[in-house]
């Protein structure tokens, strides 16, 4: 098994985060389009504190990723991507696909349904109470370092034909209060006959839905996750990896924000990354996979850019650093919001968003990670 050895970034259904909000934004595949039914009232499941959110006894199906696809998710997801704001959500296409224009989510505590909308009408849904899930992990509230609240996290996907979607996403919720809840991650959507490729990232709530009016002075931390998704191509800088292996997987990380909001500006980075659930594929056509967790030195650096008066901001700068590999170019785009809510010193509890970045080493390796992140306040309540 061949790694990405230094690091890398995530949040992945492997996806992230935990806070409060309710439906509204981005994620999924084109064809074999799945509605999503009629869920049950939100009033029915059991109180959260017994509840299982979702089972996931699959085992995960990577069988379309071949080396066309990873081929064609770097590429795509190379280009520059305006951020979409209902939530957040950052997606990039192959050319023959149509731009996504938003995400929504549903959640009653039992199901979970993530529909991504594109331009041209189609969208895409992955269901849990129809497609397949795995590594399902249910979080208590004393497991949840951020908000203190009950949350799960998985790894939703569907194979039919030569069609593959995927999505790493977590769930948080409010108490007993499943329509309270935010959920984020990223999405793979592979199509080999249709050459249809799409890679994406996105968070959704009710408390990231709307437009708030912003302090005009002090500043705030916030300390929570990130999680998402990457896609690599080594060169020769790494010397028990073949120069043309690819590898996917999901990262998980640490982010930590600081908002001035005298000077109108928010920047970061996130750290303690990690990698897993590693795909690779090598030149002669080896396979292999693993699902466990590897620490890297990686750090994603997210350079200030500036809020807005209605709480949103997006920008530019992020970049991936590494003490050891050499790095000879890394840009990237990072967008988000802050919540509605605010804490006992009257600034937003909390802030989610999306990110990318890309990267090359002077042995012409080159990778993208995409995903989301979400932080809070010490004094969330």
């Amino acid at each position: 098994m061949k790694y990405l050895h230094l690091g890398t970034i995530t949040l992945s259904i492997g996806l992230l985060l935990s806070a409060c909000g309710g439906g509204g934004g981005g994620g999924g595949s084109m064809n074999g389009m799945m509605g999503t039914g009629d869920l049950p009232p939100a009033s029915q499941p059991p109180p959260s504190e017994t509840q299982t959110a979702f089972s996931g006894i699959g085992t995960r199906d990577v069988s379309a990723l071949t080396q066309t696809a990873f081929s064609s998710l770097l590429d795509a997801s190379k280009q520059s991507s305006t951020p979409i704001f209902g939530s957040v959500v950052q997606a990039f296409t192959s050319s023959r696909l149509s731009d996504v224009t938003g995400v929504e989510t549903t959640f009653n505590g039992s199901r979970f349904t993530l529909q991504i909308n594109r331009q041209d009408g189609s969208s895409t849904t992955l269901d849990t109470d129809r497609d397949l899930t795995a590594d399902v992990e249910n979080i208590s509230p004393s497991d949840n370092q951020v908000t203190n609240r009950n949350g799960v996290e998985g790894y939703g996907y569907r194979l039919n034909g030569s069609a593959f979607t995927g999505a790493g996403v977590s769930v948080e919720w409010a108490s007993t209060d499943f329509t309270d809840y935010l959920s984020g991650g990223y999405w793979v959507h592979v199509d080999i006959s249709a050459r249809h490729y799409e890679i994406g990232a996105f968070i959704d709530g009710s408390e990231f839905d709307s437009l708030i009016q912003v302090p005009v002075t002090g500043t705030a931390t916030y300390t929570g996750r990130a999680d998402g998704g990457y896609i690599v191509r080594y060169g020769t800088d790494f010397a028990d990896v073949s120069s043309g292996t690819w590898e996917q997987g999901e990262y998980t990380g640490r982010t930590r924000l600081t908002a001035d909001f005298g000077s109108s500006q928010i920047s970061g980075r996130i750290d303690n990354i990690g990698l897993h659930n590693i795909r690779t594929l090598e030149p002669d056509g080896t396979a292999d996979y693993d699902p466990s967790l590897r620490d890297t030195d990686y750090e994603g650096i997210l350079v200030a850019v500036p809020i807005s008066q209605t709480g949103t901001f997006e920008g530019q700068g992020a970049m991936l650093t590494h003490p050891q590999v050499q790095i000879t170019s890394s840009q990237g785009s990072w967008a988000g919001r802050f919540s509605i809510s605010d804490d006992p010193a009257g600034n937003p509890r909390a802030v989610a968003g999306t990110n990318r970045a890309s990267f090359t080493t002077s042995g012409e390796t080159e990778g993208v990670f995409v995903g989301a992140f979400y932080g809070a306040t010490e004094r969330f309540e």
